[in-house]
């Protein structure tokens, strides 16, 4: 029975003999290369527990610089700030060269005529010899407007502008001089003088342009002297507007 015992148990030590001289040669080879990882062993050795964290390394140095980024939307516009106040009035800069003369400009249209219309003509038929006082006519030949008064000689003006007259007188034969006056509102403006010897007659004349206001009269008054009147109209006294004022 011992026997068998001490055969059993020499049998087992030969046969783990192997295994361990193994383990050993494992073991050697092991702190001799440092590089090669190390080999699992599938029959009897288990994984220890991790070590405590090691402590860390120096930092690295610093990488290259990242391309520049793309610019970002533009923001909203600012509140209007304060108004300044007014500066100081700044000196007065050199006066500047003369320009070149323009171009000429198209003649304009005619103007438009006016719609109202003036005009008269008046005349003598017999003898006038009332000195200082206004002419009185026999006859009038044209009243466009009807602004010539025949009875008193006066003619008013309907509207303000610029009329002409005329007016043309033969001296009576019995007189010497005659002297016959344009009156504007009372005021001589111009005078018609004739001479000559008695026993002749003779003619003169007068012509005049007026700015007149609405209403103001234009008439003709005796001098001295005396005026010849037949069928013939050697006296005659005229006018008309020749356009409106502004």
């Amino acid at each position: 029975m011992a026997l068998k015992s001490f055969e059993c148990c020499s049998l087992l030590f030969f046969l783990f003999l192997p295994f361990c001289l193994c383990q050993e040669e494992y073991s050697e080879e092991q702190h001799e290369v440092v590089d090669r990882p190390p080999l699992e062993c599938s029959h009897c050795c288990y994984r220890g527990e991790p070590g405590n964290r090691g402590w860390p390394g120096p930092p690295g140095q610093s990488g290259i610089p990242g391309n520049h980024g793309n610019n970002g939307n533009n923001g909203l516009p600012g509140r209007e700030g304060v108004k300044g106040d007014l500066g100081n009035k700044g000196d007065m800069g050199p006066r500047g060269e003369r320009g070149v003369q323009g171009i000429k400009g198209m003649k304009g249209q005619a103007g438009i005529p006016s719609e109202l219309k003036v005009a008269f003509m008046a005349s003598m038929a017999t003898h006038f010899t009332n000195q200082n006082s206004g002419i009185i006519f026999s006859s009038v030949e044209t009243n466009v407007g009807s602004y010539f008064d025949v009875m008193t000689g006066r003619f008013s003006a309907p509207i303000a502008g610029v009329y002409f007259f005329i007016f043309n007188m033969m001296k009576h034969e019995d007189v010497e001089e005659t002297t016959v006056y344009l009156m504007h509102n009372g005021n001589a403006i111009i005078t018609m003088f004739s001479s000559e010897s008695k026993g002749k007659h003779d003619t003169a004349g007068n012509s005049g342009v007026l700015k007149l206001d609405t209403g103001d009269e234009v008439w003709l008054r005796m001098g001295n002297g005396a005026l010849h009147g037949d069928h013939q109209r050697y006296c005659t006294f005229s006018g008309f507007l020749l356009f409106e004022s502004v």
